[in-house]
């Protein structure tokens, strides 16, 4: 094997130029491969948090169980059923034990317990229906982040406080400190909360306009007496650490607790085929430069093949046999992979790191959805040696089929 080894390194470096230019197409090849990698890695990340930022990652609430026929004719029609819309409001009530249960489930990082409903927010004459959620103080960061989005006044959820949007602040026309009217919308004869008097403590920007708009927030214990839920909650949302295991989680949560569970990818399924198309047009473009690094060395090895004819010819007739002459001309392939693919690897990074630096927003986010650490850059040089390797082997396989007697009057 080192005989190999000496006479691949040696024809190599007769030829620096060609193998410059190989080595340097192997590294054009790989700098495609981790670009491509980092830009469709790091723009699905982000598009990922942006989607699962601001809500919950697991949703637990009660089975709809309306029995819709009570009673039934001996032929089998009903005589008398429940109308739709006028069914009794589901509730949680045993939700202390779901929290806990949700507690001691790997992988769930936060349940926060939460009253929906929805209510008209009256400031003058102004009145709009918004969607209120209770939710404790001590848990109304957890989901979305409503501390880090206030732009005016803070996260202060008091008995008597809202945080409202800042669309529908300026719809209202209302401040912090300003006093408005909440009163709970009469969707059913079961909800008797009475009006109120709320004050402004906060108003905040999470950048979805459906919760900009509509949506207010309020202490647990106040929203459950403004829709007369004192004997449970309406919906229970979890965080998980990886948002991946989401379905899996919310699977396990459902028979464990038998309420109903869905997960944040259900509820977007456009995503998920916008990140498959993604991820295929990502590895097609990999491919495609894998198979320029390929369609290069062979060519090149084809072409250093014809040109050291003589050189084999003489090798064979010393004794060298075949297979040293494929292990010869695929080493040089390997060698021309691997400097070109470290080379690449790091000028790939290099390249990565620079468009994060230029892109870089004053906000401190990136313009661009470049992640440098998503690059894959083992994979790329092990696919890019693997593939330098490959392409050696029909240069190899013709150069060991030379003739000697034929090579050497030639």
């Amino acid at each position: 094997m080192v005989i190999e080894i000496k006479l691949a390194v040696r024809y190599l470096v007769s030829a620096r130029l060609q193998s410059g230019l190989l080595m340097f197409g192997v590294s054009v090849g790989v700098v495609v491969f981790t670009f491509i990698a980092a830009l469709m890695n790091g723009l699905s990340v982000r598009l990922t948090d942006d989607i699962t930022g601001n809500v919950a990652h697991v949703t637990l609430e009660p089975e709809l169980r309306v029995p819709r026929v009570f009673m039934a004719s001996p032929g089998g029609r009903p005589l008398f059923a429940v109308q739709p819309g006028h069914d009794v409001k589901s509730v949680i009530r045993s939700y202390r034990s779901v929290l806990e249960v949700a507690g001691r489930m790997h992988g769930v990082r936060v349940a926060v317990p939460e009253v929906f409903g929805n209510a008209t927010l009256t400031r003058g004459e102004k009145n709009v229906a918004v969607a209120v959620t209770g939710v404790e103080t001590n848990s109304a960061n957890e989901i979305a982040p409503l501390g880090h989005s206030m732009v005016k006044g803070r996260l202060e959820l008091g008995v008597g406080d809202l945080v409202i949007g800042s669309r529908l602040a300026e719809e209202l026309a209302v401040d912090v400190g300003d006093r408005v009217l909440l009163q709970p919308a009469q969707t059913s004869r079961t909800e008797s909360g009475a009006a109120g008097v709320m004050v402004v403590r906060g108003i905040f920007t999470l950048g979805i306009q459906a919760i900009d708009e509509r949506v207010v927030y309020m202490d647990l214990a106040s929203a459950k007496k403004l829709f007369d839920l004192s004997d449970g909650v309406s919906i229970i949302e979890l965080k998980v650490d990886d948002v991946w295991q989401a379905p899996l989680i919310a699977e396990r949560l459902g028979r464990a607790t038998k309420l109903k569970a869905s997960n944040w990818l259900d509820r977007n399924a456009r995503l998920q085929e916008g990140l498959r198309a993604q991820a295929s047009t990502s590895t097609m473009i990999k491919a495609f430069s894998l198979l320029t690094i390929a369609i290069g060395v062979a060519s090149a090895l084809f072409l250093s093949v014809s040109r050291r004819r003589g050189d084999i010819g003489i090798l064979r007739s010393f004794g060298i046999g075949r297979g040293a002459i494929v292990r010869t001309f695929v080493l040089q392939g390997l060698l021309i992979g691997t400097v070109g693919a470290f080379v690449g690897a790091a000028l790939g990074f290099g390249f990565a790191h620079l468009l994060l630096v230029t892109s870089m927003k004053a906000t401190g986010t990136p313009s661009i959805p470049i992640d440098p650490a998503q690059g894959e850059y083992l994979r790329a040089i092990l696919l890019a040696m693997g593939t330098s390797a490959v392409a050696a082997v029909l240069p190899a396989w013709s150069a060991a089929r030379i003739d000697p007697l034929e090579a050497i009057q030639s």
